[in-house]
């Protein structure tokens, strides 16, 4: 196992819990001494969680931006060997995990994991923008269903087992009084996801009679541009489902 710090990366819009899942994830998954970093997306509305997160020992916050697909931050002097990136939560995914891959490798860091939150609510009331969530549930090792309080739980079930019939390999699990079930086990780096665009690869022996690229060649479908500079299989724009009542802080 790498000793390079270890990345974090949680995908979900505004009010999806994030900030209590990530507090309880720092609190509980890590060592009590374990250095970290906490990147909070700036220009995102206050939370109650983020008095807590800023009291939590050996962690420093430093707020970052989003800029296309690259990653702007200030200076960081403190070392940490978890780092925690707060997706913005109306970013495209696609250039989030561009974005920050691209600086985990020139920090010579390792993706250890990527977590969904899916405000259950929202998306139940949105059902158009399941594409979105489907983006980010392509990069994630673990998904976790928050803000179920109006959910049907016809909708949790036949949620859960889309993916499940699917044999999508991450992880889909409740959280339950807004906490994430056992933080160590969520934080462990083993990849479970979709997505092979943050993982290092020995290349598959190429077959001089074989066409079609192997899984570990082909480019990732929503990392992937075409000539013209776009994205091959294009996400929807979240902000225009967007609700301020339905994605109140949290």
């Amino acid at each position: 196992m790498s000793e390079s710090p270890r990345v974090y990366l949680l995908f979900g819009i505004p009010g999806s819990e994030r900030r209590a899942t990530l507090c309880d994830l720092i609190e509980n998954g890590l060592e009590k001494k374990t250095p970290a970093l906490y990147f909070k997306p700036a220009g995102e509305p206050e939370d109650p969680y983020d008095s807590e997160i800023s009291a939590l020992e050996n962690l420093q916050t430093v707020e970052w931006e989003l800029h296309g697909n690259k990653v702007q931050h200030p200076r960081i002097e403190a070392p940490a060997e978890a780092v925690f990136f707060l997706v913005p939560g109306s970013a495209d995914p696609a250039d989030a995990a561009e974005a920050i891959k691209s600086w985990a490798d020139t920090n010579a860091c390792q993706i250890a994991r990527c977590l969904t939150l899916i405000h259950c609510d929202f998306l139940q009331a949105n059902p158009a923008a399941l594409s979105w969530f489907e983006a980010c549930i392509h990069f994630s090792d673990f998904v976790l269903l928050a803000r179920r309080e109006n959910t049907a739980p016809k909708w949790i079930k036949e949620f859960q087992s889309q993916f499940n019939k699917a044999h999508t390999p991450c992880r889909l699990e409740l959280i339950k009084k807004g906490r994430p079930p056992n933080p160590r086990e969520i934080l462990e780096p083993e990849a479970r996801r979709l997505s092979l665009f943050f993982d290092e690869l020995i290349p598959i022996e190429e077959d001089e009679f074989e066409d079609a690229l192997p899984e570990d060649r082909k480019p990732d479908k929503y990392i992937e541009r075409l000539e013209s500079g776009r994205r091959a299989c294009p996400i929807p724009d979240i902000r225009k489902w967007l609700n301020p009542q339905l994605t109140k802080p949290q």
